[in-house]
């Protein structure tokens, strides 16, 4: 809260509350001397009434009680009097509602009398009885403030607050004495105790708006007061707000003899010296951005060198380096195009800016995308030319160029493209392997910018360079491991590429699945994923050791058969025995484990890896069953993507089941076959297998 706030509230909260106590004591002290005012003057009306009252008549009405003819002339006449007392008493400073007179009571009524006269009017002017008249010999009823039935002193005049039927009251009592001296009755004045005291209502209501017309005055002079003497002060803050904002140049004008003044003085000086400080400031700022930036391009290009040559699996590395790229230059989108003869063909996409659904669809219109290699487009003329390509509005391209921007994903999509940039992937002889290319790059708050720097597509150049190695070394291996795919394809027809292909894919769903669940380090994750994708795809390789007579047998194998069949999976481990590397660990442990099961029924079993490359092609002993988490977490996943794929697909001993009943049996054999947490992660996956099994169709 400001100080000006701070004063004009104090002030005003003190006047307000002076004068609210000063209303409140007020209210009591009145309060208090009507409460008494009212106490004596019902007294002194019930006193009237009572001297004015025929006592004999009213012993006489008494003693005949509920019998009495109410046409009597003593009778009426009781009634016309306590009817005209309230009547002329009802005009006065303190109306009567009430004027009736009682004698001791007949029937046990706790107040101690009964009713004689009552002022009220028998009927009603419709003709109707009127419910507020007591007829003679009635009880009187009535109870105390405080809830007790009051018993009334017949030898004193007396007041009391009272509770009836008809409201809340203040009643006046007065003996009505015999001839002879004694007391032959009362008579009582009822006042509208509520209709008096709301006058005090109205009081209050008078010295609250006097309060606040009051609160009004002081807070109006004391606002003019603070304002002439802060005003200084807020002059003062709004420059130092100027000065916090960086506004160096600003200056405060207060021309005064007072310390105001001085201090004005001193804060010109200082937003002076601030100003040439920042001055220098901002150059050696400008300086140390640009180095800082160069340094941290060269740190980047240098540690995506060395992670690229870590990545063995060639979709692998794509999505990588893609990711890398629009890291480095902080781009929305981006594709590789891999080259495959005269073409292009776009290899993987990345986009952002694009919901999930869209995102999807868009890449399902592009997949696989050819392009040939010229100059009619704008990546064929970049893997053609050899040249890099900077767009800086893929829309206002000249039509002078060679080459024009395709619109028809961007109207499928709703993407808009802006800057391009483009960069054509040759290995270090010469030879083009695709390109890569990059899209929209964003600032640091991920709004557009207008285009790429020179500084960006040198950093971009050099990077490249790095990827077409990495690219190389990884198409290689996947060449290699193609072969060894293609070798036992020549043995097994089933084991067919788009086979490897989509189990390898579904094993990087769910082990993206699970490493998220167990909260496995992401660069670990990536590298798992990495070395599962090539050692899924080598699962069945173990079958180029297996006889044709039993490989490639029709019908049912007989058990030796069987026997001679599972020894695949040792087999193919033998290729990988001396696991100098990651990868030849994880092809070993899925080649060896990929058909154990979750109940321990599967097969080999435990087996000493270090023994495999002395074993012999059939072995004579049972080894221990292997259950449970003790399986390779490789091997359980893969053997979830291949019985998963071999049920989905047609073989030459069956047909391709449909989805539902594919889910139902691995559904059905969680926890027996499978590992109960990979089926859960593969049913809320099925949208990604789906995609999957439609890419390697």
């Amino acid at each position: 809260m400001k100080l000006r706030t701070k004063i004009k509230c104090a002030t005003v909260a003190t006047s307000v509350l002076a004068v609210v106590a000063l209303c409140g004591v007020s209210e009591w002290f009145a309060r208090d001397r009507l409460t008494s005012l009212l106490e004596s003057q019902v007294k002194a009306l019930a006193t009237t009434v009572a001297a004015g009252v025929d006592a004999e008549s009213l012993v006489w009405v008494a003693e005949t009680g509920l019998d009495i003819d109410l046409n009597s002339e003593r009778f009426t006449q009781l009634e016309r009097f306590v009817r005209g007392v309230q009547v002329e008493g009802h005009e006065g400073s303190f109306p009567i509602e009430f004027a009736y007179l009682m004698a001791p009571t007949k029937h046990g009524a706790v107040t101690g009398f009964d009713f004689v006269v009552d002022s009220s009017p028998r009927v009603l002017p419709s003709g109707a009885p009127n419910p507020a008249w007591d007829a003679p010999g009635t009880p009187y009823t009535a109870h105390a403030a405080g809830g007790e039935a009051p018993r009334i002193d017949a030898h004193h005049v007396t007041a009391r607050l009272l509770h009836d039927r008809h409201g809340e009251w203040l009643s006046g009592y007065a003996p009505i004495w015999a001839a002879d001296g004694r007391v032959v009755g009362v008579a009582g004045v009822d006042i509208d105790h509520a209709a008096i005291l709301r006058q005090l209502d109205m009081l209050r209501w008078i010295a609250v708006g006097a309060a606040v017309m009051v609160s009004v005055a002081v807070y109006l002079l004391v606002d003019s007061l603070v304002d002439r003497f802060l005003r200084p002060l807020a002059r003062m803050g709004a420059f130092v707000r100027e000065i916090g904002e960086g506004r160096f140049d600003a200056r405060l004008d207060i021309a005064t003899a007072s310390e105001f003044g001085a201090v004005s003085a001193d804060l010109n000086a200082m937003a002076q010296s601030l100003a040439d400080r920042e001055h220098l400031a901002r150059q050696n700022t400008a300086l140390t951005v640009d180095v800082a930036r160069k340094r941290e391009t060269l740190e980047a290009i240098t540690d995506v060198d060395t992670s690229l040559n870590e990545i063995q699996d060639l979709d692998i590395l794509m999505e990588r380096i893609l990711a890398d790229a629009r890291r480095l230059l902080g781009c929305d989108a981006g594709g590789v195009l891999l080259r495959e003869g005269d073409d292009l063909v776009l290899a993987y996409v990345q986009y952002d800016a694009i919901a999930a659904d869209r995102s999807e669809q868009a890449r399902a219109s592009v997949r696989r995308l050819r392009v040939a290699v010229d100059g009619g487009s704008i990546a064929g003329y970049a893997a053609w030319s050899g040249e890099s390509v900077v767009i800086d509005d893929a829309y206002e391209i000249p039509r002078d160029r060679p080459y024009q921007f395709n619109r028809s994903f961007d109207e499928l999509t709703g993407y808009r493209t802006r800057a391009i940039l483009t960069l054509p992937l040759r290995t270090s002889a010469g030879k083009s392997v695709g390109v890569l290319q990059l899209q929209n790059p964003l600032d640091a708050t991920g709004a557009p910018r207008a285009g790429f720097t020179t500084e960006e597509v040198e950093a971009l150049s050099h990077f490249a360079s790095a990827a077409t190695v990495a690219l190389e070394r990884a198409a290689l291996t996947r060449s290699i491991v193609l072969r060894m795919i293609r070798m036992a394809e020549l043995r097994d027809p089933s084991e067919t590429g788009a086979h490897v292909n989509r189990v390898a894919a579904y094993s990087v769903i769910l082990h993206e699945e699970w490493a998220r669940r167990h909260e496995v380090d992401r660069a670990q994750s990536q590298r798992d994923r990495d070395v599962l994708r090539i050692a899924a795809m080598l699962h069945d390789v173990g079958k180029v050791g297996i006889a044709d007579a039993v490989l490639k047998k029709p019908g049912r194998l007989t058990a030796d058969e069987y026997r001679l069949m599972q020894q695949h999976c040792e087999i193919g481990a033998r290729l990988f025995a001396d696991h100098d590397s990651v990868l030849d660990r994880a092809c070993l442990e899925v080649a060896l484990h990929h058909h154990e099961r979750w109940d321990g029924g599967g097969y080999p079993g435990i087996v000493d890896m270090d023994a495999i490359p002395a074993a012999r092609d059939r072995r004579l002993d049972t080894p221990p069953p292997m259950k449970g988490d003790a399986i390779p977490i490789f091997a359980r996943i893969v053997s979830v993507a291949d019985v998963f794929d071999a049920l989905s697909s047609k073989r030459q001993y069956k047909e391709s089941w449909p989805e539902p009943r594919v889910l139902n049996e691995m559904r059905v054999n969680a926890g027996r076959q499978f590992d109960p947490e990979l089926i859960d992660i593969l049913l809320a996956s099925i949208e990604k297998f789906r995609a999957v099994a439609a890419r390697y169709a």
